[in-house]
C-alpha cells in the first residue's frame, strides 16, 4: 500500500504512536506524555503501510517557511528496508510543496550518517535530548 497521510482521527493513529513509543520512549512511564508534545496536535503525520500493518512513522510541522522533522520510526524488524527513506523522502517533497525553504531535525547520534545521504547538514554541538537524555545532534537542510 505504501505511504499515507493521517490525523489523530485515523484508524492508523495509535498504532503509529505504538511505533513510536517502542523506538524513543519506551522505558518511560510518561511515555504518551512525551508523544503529546507542543508539535503533536499541529503535525503533519506519514505512515509506512504494507498489508494492513504500519512499519514506520514520521511527522512534519510547519512554522512560516521553515520544517521540523521529528519522530521517525521504524519497526524494529523492517529497519534498513528503504522505509525511512521513503518517508523521509515523502516528508521532504511535502515540505517543497508548501514553499518551506529548511527544514530542521534532532537526529540522534547514531541516524546522522542516514540523514547526510539526503543532504542534511550538522550544527551546533552533540546534545542530550531533554525528553530521554539520549545525544542529539541538530541538523538542517535547505531548499
Amino acid at each position: 500500500m505504501g505511504l499515507q497521510f493521517i490525523t489523530s482521527e485515523s484508524q492508523f493513529y495509535q498504532e503509529a504512536i505504538n511505533i513510536r513509543i517502542e523506538a524513543f520512549f519506551n522505558k518511560f512511564d510518561n511515555a504518551l506524555n512525551l508523544i503529546n508534545d507542543p508539535l503533536e496536535k499541529e503535525s503533519i503525520q506519514i505512515i509506512y503501510i504494507e498489508k494492513g500493518n504500519i512499519l514506520g512513522t514520521g511527522r512534519l510541522n510547519i512554522a512560516s517557511k521553515k520544517a521540523i522533522i521529528s519522530q521517525m520510526a521504524i519497526r524494529y524488524t523492517y529497519k534498513n528496508k528503504g522505509i525511512g527513506s521513503t518517508i523521509l523522502k515523502a516528508l521532504i517533497d511535502t515540505s517543497k510543496q508548501l514553499n518551506v525553504t529548511e527544514i530542521e531535525l534532532s537526529a540522534r547520534e547514531t541516524a546522522i550518517q542516514f540523514y547526510r545521504k539526503f543532504g542534511f547538514e550538522t550544527f551546533g554541538r552533540l546534545y542530550p535530548s531533554k525528553k530521554t537524555g539520549i545525544i542529539h545532534q541538530k541538523m538542517k537542510l535547505k531548499l
